[in-house]
């Protein structure tokens, strides 16, 4: 991963004026699929987790949280909303902190991508919910039984309040945990992301139609976090550029609506934003899908997401960090860092095969890969360290 000597990203930095980070390597949030004790995490995932802080990651971003009674593709996804949810991430946020880690909580409401048929959902007979009665066009849900895809039964929400309320809940909880910040998940063809979109927000009240009004209900997420938390513990990760599931846009409306989104979000005074790359780059997608953006909705030739929003976060007086993710290397990243073009760089997949990131940086030595097949990611597993606490260091490999 890395060819040259690696300096400005393994330097100090801190997000904002109280959040020290003891680099720049940031952990990106990961579904792993293994909190199989009634959703919450185990002592597989302590220990998953204070691996990666103890090899001295600057931030950890937890796995995507959800913030109530909802069911993505993963059936082993944690949930956040019960006072009996805190104390199993309180021995997370613990063993991060022992190592001398930080670890933000991701919030994540999947909107329309699920199916009705998971079993936390048909149990409890709640809703798929969207800003619209809109399907997502794509998708499999791989651990369900049959050929079933995202549902087709979509409930348009009434009053969106609501789940404003329930993400004042998670976030409130989050705290109890001892998280040290929240990263709200703003992407990948999930809730935030639906209202973003004209193709799946086709609200006519003021949640829908205009630029401004399709990016109110983020903001309005965003200051209902800011109640509890400070505005520097709290990040957003967003894809201009997605093209995951049924997300791609024309250019013109992705440049007006994130360029919108984006000042508003560093006018709060945010700790930082994550610009995912995801769907710009031809070569290939994580598992390397190739790139292919459908007629109408080409980006201009050459397109780097930092030219078109990275002004927008870094500059003179900015208290907004800026972070990239997606395919990024360690040597791009140190480029981009010394630049003064990011301040940090998320890496994700790299952190599931490689307890040791850091450390691999910081010798030069390559990052292993993956050669065991899909199932690592989200099972199925015959036991939950399978893939997820049994990757070799790479002082192991040397021996």
């Amino acid at each position: 991963m890395s060819s040259n000597k690696i300096i400005h990203l393994l330097q100090p930095t801190t997000i904002g004026t109280s959040i020290p980070l003891r680099n720049r390597i940031c952990m990106a949030s990961l579904t792993r699929n293994r909190c199989i004790d009634d959703n919450k995490p185990t002592e597989a995932s302590v220990q998953h987790y204070a691996t990666r802080a103890k090899d001295g990651t600057g931030l950890i971003i937890s796995e995507g949280i959800f913030i109530y009674i909802n069911g993505c593709d993963w059936l082993h996804s944690p949930m956040l909303f019960k006072p009996e949810h805190v104390e199993p991430w309180k021995k997370v946020t613990d063993a991060v902190h022992k190592e001398g880690g930080k670890i933000f909580c991701q919030t994540w409401h999947p909107g329309r991508s699920q199916n009705e048929n998971i079993p936390m959902l048909k149990a409890a007979n709640y809703p798929v919910l969207a800003p619209s009665s809109i399907p997502r066009a794509s998708g499999r849900y791989h651990l369900l039984e049959g050929n079933h895809g995202h549902s087709r039964n979509v409930t348009e929400i009434t009053d969106p309040k609501e789940i404003i309320e329930q993400y004042k809940n998670s976030v409130k909880l989050a705290k109890q945990a001892g998280f040290d910040g929240i990263e709200i998940l703003a992407q990948g063809d999930y809730l935030l992301h639906n209202f973003l979109l004209s193709r799946s927000n086709q609200r006519t009240d003021k949640y829908g139609g205009s630029t401004e009004n399709r990016c109110r209900f983020v903001l309005e997420v965003i200051d209902a976090i800011l109640e509890t938390w400070s505005p520097e513990s709290v990040g957003i990760k967003v894809s201009p550029s997605d093209i995951l599931g049924d997300t791609v846009s024309p250019y013109t409306e992705t440049s007006e609506t994130y360029s919108y989104l984006i000042k508003q979000v560093v006018a709060r005074g945010l700790g930082y934003i994550c610009l995912s790359r995801r769907g710009c780059i031809p070569d290939s997608q994580p598992g390397g899908i190739p790139v292919v953006r459908p007629p109408g909705t080409e980006l201009p030739e050459n397109y780097d997401i930092l030219d078109d929003f990275g002004h927008l976060i870094k500059f003179p007086g900015s208290k907004t960090s800026l972070m990239v993710n997606s395919l990024y290397t360690a040597d791009e990243a140190e480029r981009l860092v010394r630049d003064d073009k990011i301040d940090l760089v998320a890496f994700g997949r790299p952190f599931i095969y490689n307890p040791d990131v850091v450390t691999r940086i910081k010798r030069g030595s390559p990052l292993a890969t993956n050669e065991r097949g899909g199932f690592v990611y989200y099972g199925p597993y015959n036991d939950i360290s399978e893939g997820y606490n049994d990757w070799p260091f790479d002082s192991q490999n040397s021996q």
